[in-house]
């Protein structure tokens, strides 16, 4: 524990030196190693090859912004190798990390079937936050130099994006009776992590944004939580979708669900907002003075980030689904489909409820018959909608 403590001390020393040489007036920012929200929901497994490659692609990012001046914080990149090989986290009173963390790594996979062949489609979902936070105040520094203990943080802000690409996109060709540039097996697990550190790159490339977390970069945890905003809940009134998405299923799309709107509502506002109490994913635990708790894993065990009650609290409603089949002779068929989705309050110029629809137009060939898979074409509406109800004008 001596040689832990002493360890800590030197981070602490050279940390300082640091910060010595850092331009006044702008709050340094340290780099952490990337964490990941463990969930039913990422089904594609983040390894630790990919969770570098995050680190990786983040954190020069964030230091070439920085090097050029388009950040309102200096950036320190802590050494990934330096890190996973001493199991410490360094802490300290007035210091500031920036965890990147896996918050969504699925997929929304299909087979559209007819009586001649099978295209296989898989939507690859890549959800990433920029939690900025501090430690707590009464942070046992003996407790989290041992392994498999848990490092606890005040979360200040986050910054979440997300992305969705479909890999094996086919059309089916009248002409010829055949699907063109199909995908004839499933989608293989390799092909889609690679998607998904290709989304990574994309969007910390063109979507970061801290404008809003600027004002709270500073250690003054008496005004945490007034400013702030938060999906506190997602409902499923829609009978339908009752029936359709039951237990850890539904839960897992309403988290989905409530982490594409905020990702687009803090884009659209940049207001400091928290990730979504949604889903029974264990994202918020016991609620004890007021404060949820997020657990999430390093590569050194587990992170609890810890978020005042939010000021505002944002509450959605998966409030309708329906679908149908319209047959106009001579084989051609058009599947429809349409979700609502609502958001209270309402804000300024916002509409309460929008919805979306889908139209998909076969032409089968005779004695043939196709098969679609209703709930992954309602997820996809869904997720879709939830961007664009967060994006609206306030």
């Amino acid at each position: 524990m001596k040689r832990a403590l002493g360890t800590i001390l030197m981070v602490a020393a050279v940390m300082v030196l640091w910060a010595g040489s850092v331009s006044a007036g702008k709050p340094v920012v340290y780099i952490q190693p990337a964490l990941t929200y463990e969930n039913s929901i990422n089904k594609i497994k983040i390894d630790e090859d990919t969770r570098q490659q995050v680190e990786r692609i983040i954190g020069e990012r964030l230091k070439s912004m920085s090097d050029a001046g388009d950040l309102p914080y200096e950036v320190r990149v802590m050494k990934g190798e330096d890190y996973h090989s001493t199991n410490e986290h360094y802490t300290g009173d007035d210091q500031i990390f920036l965890y990147p963390t896996i918050m969504v790594s699925t997929s929304i996979d299909t087979a559209n079937s007819n009586s001649l062949e099978t295209a296989y489609t898989s939507t690859v979902i890549a959800g990433i936050s920029l939690l900025f936070c501090m430690p707590e105040e009464n942070l046992d520094y003996s407790r989290v130099t041992e392994s498999g203990n848990t490092v606890s943080l005040r979360l200040l802000g986050i910054v979440p994006m997300v992305e969705a690409e479909t890999i094996g996109l086919s059309k089916y060709n009248a002409s010829t009776d055949r699907w063109q540039n199909i995908h004839n097996t499933p989608i293989s697990e390799e092909e889609k992590k690679g998607k998904f550190i290709s989304m990574v790159r994309q969007m910390v490339k063109k979507d970061i944004s801290f404008s809003n977390i600027t004002g709270n970069l500073k250690n003054d945890k008496a005004k945490l939580g007034r400013d702030t905003y938060q999906v506190t809940s997602v409902d499923m009134s829609s009978g339908k979708a009752q029936e359709l998405f039951e237990g850890k299923e539904a839960e897992d799309l309403k988290f989905l669900v409530g982490y594409f709107y905020t990702s687009a509502y803090q884009k659209k506002t940049k207001r400091v907002v928290y990730p979504p109490a949604a889903g029974d994913q264990k994202l918020v635990g016991d609620i004890i003075d007021g404060a949820y708790k997020m657990s999430l894993d390093s590569a050194n065990g587990k992170v609890d980030v810890n978020m005042s009650n939010p000021g505002h609290h944002i509450r959605l409603d998966i409030s309708g689904l329906a679908s149908d089949v319209v047959d106009s002779g001579d084989s051609i068929y058009t599947t429809l489909h349409k979700v609502w989705l609502a958001k209270s309050p309402v804000e300024g110029k916002e509409k309460r409820e929008l919805s979306r629809l889908n139209e998909r137009t076969v032409k089968l060939p005779p004695g043939t018959s196709t098969d679609y898979d209703d709930k992954r074409v309602y997820t996809a509406l869904l997720l879709g909608l939830a961007q664009e109800l967060g994006g609206q004008n306030k």
